[in-house]
Order: C-alpha cells, then sequence, then structure tokens
C-alpha cells in the first residue's frame, strides 16, 4: 500500500511538469511574426432543452445582473 502511493505521488508530479516544447526558438519566432490565425465561428447545435430557453442576448444577461446586486434601501427612522 505504501509503495503504491508513493508511485501515485510520483506519477502526479510526473503529469504535474510543464510541457516539452518541440519546436525551436526560432521557430515559434517565426510562427509569431506571420501573425494569430483567424479564429473560427462557431456552429451552433440545436439540442431539445432549446425550446425551453428564452432567447435573450449575453449582454442583456449582464446588464440586468449588474442592476440587479447593487440595490440601495433607505434607512428606517426609528430614533
Amino acid at each position: 500500500m505504501i509503495l503504491g502511493g508513493i508511485v501515485a505521488v510520483g506519477v502526479g508530479f510526473w503529469l504535474g511538469l510543464p510541457g516539452r516544447f518541440e519546436q525551436s526558438t526560432d521557430e515559434i519566432e517565426q510562427i509569431m511574426a506571420r501573425g494569430g490565425s483567424r479564429r473560427r465561428k462557431v456552429k451552433r447545435h440545436f439540442t431539445p432543452l432549446d425550446w425551453w430557453r428564452k432567447d435573450e442576448r449575453a449582454s442583456d444577461r449582464r446588464r440586468a445582473e449588474a442592476r440587479r446586486h447593487f440595490r440601495t434601501a433607505v434607512p428606517d427612522d426609528e430614533a
């Protein structure tokens, strides 16, 4: 049991190490000099759960959440 624990810790350390780069620094510099690639447009998939969802924009949701968290109330005058 102790040996299994030591092996598990060793494998955990080995998996946690940073990845090995197979490219040289010159190759990396050339790729970065070319500039970034265009991002692909995300393909939307329809699921049966979409019938229950409202068609609401994300920006509307964020705006509504921001308004909801900062309400203030008038203090009661009990003095």
